[in-house]
Formats: C-alpha cells, sequence, structure tokens
C-alpha cells in the first residue's frame, strides 16, 4: 500500500444526475433498408470506401481510417447528399489504397485468427476474413460481431481501446448504420489496434488501490493532484502512452484504477459521459482551442452509448474499467489539464439551441476535418439520453463550435506525422 497521501474530496463538480435506470437503443439509421435518397447515398460511399481504402492509414499504418465516423457523423447532423460526397471525397485523398500491396486472400482463418493480433499489415487481411465470415453467416454480421468480440478466455472486445479506441468507435457506428461492412472494419481495427492491457482484464492482477470509491470523478481529482505524475512527462502527445505504460509509472495508474469499483453500471455511465464532456470541453480556450486526444475521451464515451444495449449485461462491467483506464491514460497523457462546469456554465444561450449548433457545425470552414462532426453530436446525444441538466450539454457545443480552431496538444506527433506539418487545414 503506498504511503502517499492525496486529498480525497473531489472539487469536481459534475451536473445533476439523472437517476435513470435504463437506457433505450439509439435510433438505427439502416443504410440497407432505408430506401430515402440521403440514407442510399451514404450506404453507397460506406461500400464504396470498404472495397478502396484499408482500415488503417500512414505513416506506417499508424493512423486510421474515420471514413464511417466522418460520413455516419455528419449524416446524423443531417448533412445533404451532396456534402455527404464532398465529405467522402475530400477523405478518401487521405487513405491507403487497398490495391497498394496488403496482405489479402485466405492469410487468416477461423484456426489461425488470433495468432496475428496487433500485426498491423494483416489490416485488409482481417476485413477480406471477416467479410467471408458474414458471408458464410448469410449476412448475419451481428453474429459475426457476437462470436468474435465475446469468446475465449480473451475476448478481443477487451483490447478495443486500442488504437484511441477507434475500434469501438467503427463498431458504434457499424451499429448505429446498420452496416456489416463497417462491422467487419471494426473487427479488423480492434484486431490490428488490439491493446496489450487486456490482459489487466482478462487476467486481473493483485490490487494495488489505496481507497476505493465508485466515482470516476474522486479518482481523477486523485490523478490530477498526484505528485509521482509530476516529473514523468515533459510535453502531451500519444507517445506518452509509452511512458506511462513502463512499470513503474503502469503500477501508479492501476493504484487509481483498481479504486474504481463498478457497483451501478448506468449511473456510473453517465458519470463518466458528464466528466467526459468536462475534460474533452471545458478546457478549450480562444489561445489553445482543444485537445486532440482528450477528445477521444468524449467520442468513446458517445460510442458506448450507442453500444450499450449491444453489449451482452456480463461485459458491461469490463467494458466500462477498460473505458476509464483509457481514460486515466489519456488524461496524464495530456498533462491532466484543468478542466471545470464553471466554464460552461458561463456560456449564454442568446437563443441558440441544438438547430443552430448543428446549422454552425454543417457550415463551418472546420466541415471537412474528420473528427469535429463527432464531437459535436457527442454532447447532443448525452442530452437525448439523460436530460437537459440544465442546457449543460448544448452550453459545450456553443462553446465547441464557436470556439474551435483546430486540435492541440499532438506535442510532436508521432514518426512520420507532424500535425503542424501534415495535418489537414481549411484553406
Amino acid at each position: 500500500m503506498s504511503s502517499i497521501s492525496i486529498p480525497t474530496k473531489s472539487t469536481i463538480r459534475l451536473p445533476k444526475a439523472s437517476n435513470i435506470r435504463t437506457m433505450s437503443p439509439v435510433p438505427v439509421y439502416d443504410v440497407i433498408n432505408f430506401s430515402d435518397s440521403r440514407t442510399e447515398k451514404l450506404g453507397e460511399l460506406l461500400a464504396k470506401g470498404h472495397d478502396t481504402v484499408a482500415p488503417l492509414r500512414d505513416p506506417k499504418l499508424i493512423l486510421h481510417s474515420h471514413l464511417p465516423h466522418f460520413l455516419g457523423s455528419a449524416y446524423a447532423l443531417g448533412a445533404d447528399k451532396d456534402q455527404l460526397v464532398r465529405s467522402y471525397e475530400h477523405e478518401i485523398t487521405q487513405l491507403v489504397p487497398i490495391g497498394r500491396g496488403f496482405i489479402r486472400g485466405d492469410a487468416i482463418s477461423r484456426d489461425n485468427w488470433r495468432n496475428f493480433l496487433a500485426q498491423k499489415e494483416y489490416t485488409v487481411a482481417y476485413v477480406d476474413f471477416f467479410d467471408c465470415q458474414v458471408k458464410e453467416h448469410e449476412g448475419a454480421w451481428t453474429k459475426v460481431l457476437e462470436e468474435y468480440l465475446y469468446s475465449g478466455a480473451e475476448p478481443l472486445i477487451n483490447g478495443f481501446t486500442g488504437g484511441l479506441g477507434h475500434p469501438f468507435i467503427h463498431l458504434a457506428y457499424a451499429y448505429e448504420f446498420a452496416s456489416p461492412q463497417v462491422a467487419t472494419q471494426a473487427l479488423s481495427q480492434g484486431c490490428t489496434e488490439y491493446n496489450p492491457l487486456h490482459t489487466l482484464l482478462d487476467h486481473p492482477s493483485v490490487d494495488n488501490s489505496t481507497y476505493k470509491t465508485t466515482s470516476l470523478s474522486e479518482v481523477i481529482e486523485r490523478v490530477r493532484k498526484d505528485s509521482r505524475f509530476d516529473s514523468v512527462l515533459s510535453e502531451p502527445g500519444i507517445l506518452n502512452l509509452d511512458i506511462l505504460t513502463q512499470r513503474q509509472h503502469l503500477d501508479v495508474v492501476r493504484e487509481h484504477w483498481n479504486a474504481w469499483q463498478v457497483v451501478d453500471p448506468i449511473r456510473q455511465f453517465e458519470e463518466c459521459c458528464d466528466l467526459a464532456v468536462l475534460i474533452a470541453l471545458s478546457n478549450g480556450d480562444m489561445e489553445r482551442s482543444f485537445d486532440f486526444y482528450n477528445a477521444h475521451i468524449l467520442t468513446v464515451a458517445h460510442a458506448l452509448r450507442v453500444l450499450w444495449t449491444y453489449l451482452p449485461p456480463k461485459h458491461l462491467a469490463t467494458v466500462l474499467k477498460q473505458y476509464v483506464l483509457f481514460v486515466i491514460l489519456t488524461y496524464v497523457s495530456q498533462l491532466r489539464p484543468n478542466f471545470g462546469i464553471e466554464v460552461l456554465e458561463e456560456v449564454t444561450l442568446d437563443g441558440r439551441g441544438w438547430d443552430w449548433v448543428i446549422n454552425t457545425a454543417l457550415n463551418s470552414k472546420w466541415a471537412l476535418d474528420v473528427h469535429f462532426f463527432k464531437v459535436v453530436r457527442a454532447p447532443k446525444v448525452f442530452e437525448e439520453t439523460f436530460g437537459r441538466k440544465e442546457d449543460i450539454y448544448l452550453k459545450a457545443a456553443i462553446k465547441y463550435v464557436t470556439e474551435f480552431r483546430g486540435w492541440e496538444g499532438y506535442g510532436s506527433g508521432i514518426e512520420g506525422f507532424v500535425p503542424s506539418r501534415d495535418g489537414w487545414m481549411p484553406e
């Protein structure tokens, strides 16, 4: 047990909890069976992208295709067919063509599919394999998901926060748009981005926590004040995960993670969503804009909201535990920035509602940024789920669409990709 004393009283103030006891499924926009022209166009573009580009992208297949998220979020906000096509034509140029020379065909089988986990060069081979599995199941893609996500002693789902949680995001868009193509891409990303920390869920080690709580805000407050992280990192960025997963630092992370106990999944998930809004959207300002990696805390929470009614009940607690580990690691990687609900409460509505937010987003100069719409959607879906909460979700969205001027928090970027040089910027 650590002898370090950390204040136990959280100063993080959250919106009042809704106290809902159940969550209904989110609306499904069925790209296979809906016959309106806008949905048909979305389905056509998703299928075209599936046949054209890989689920991972350069440099060195480190980055990810966001094409389904980009198109799906634009559609959900009301983008017309022309905007969907413009979005597709822009984003497709940033992705890697399948014809570049990937491993293909029967390289992966039912017998060996786990042998290539975390090997990015198999990104397209996994899509080929799972596409074949869907055909063998006569198109029953949800059955394929259930078989491969949850089977065995080390379920694939337990590693879905790899790659910044994009497998979870992809999976959510597959269900939301009833798309078998997006589903097999999600499985592919889940395989190639398989988080090595899955072992913490599959084979729990000794509980090293020094306190117990059901409140994620308390955990984050303790993490924010934990002096053991003070001199570990010098700048924000995803490369910090390599440092934080070293044994001596991971033990500190685990101490806080193990403290969080799941006893009321819906109530605790609501807190996760509210905290995600604060971390991602209350620390932006007119000088620093918004943190790219902390935004993924928000968009992965949104993905879990979509997935909630599809996840087997016995996996809900482990999915939440996996998400909270992702939150802690990401928040520390980004140097534990300050945030607070007070910043959002100060936003004035001035007659602006969700229609204004959506119209502003769809017509923004940032409308071709693949993450822009996803961040708008998340608080809107949370309000639809948990209620208005004195318009805190709306105020967060207004702050975001009015103050966003590009992403921050990259640090030095990653090998071969410097955001200030290689990232997309509007003209």
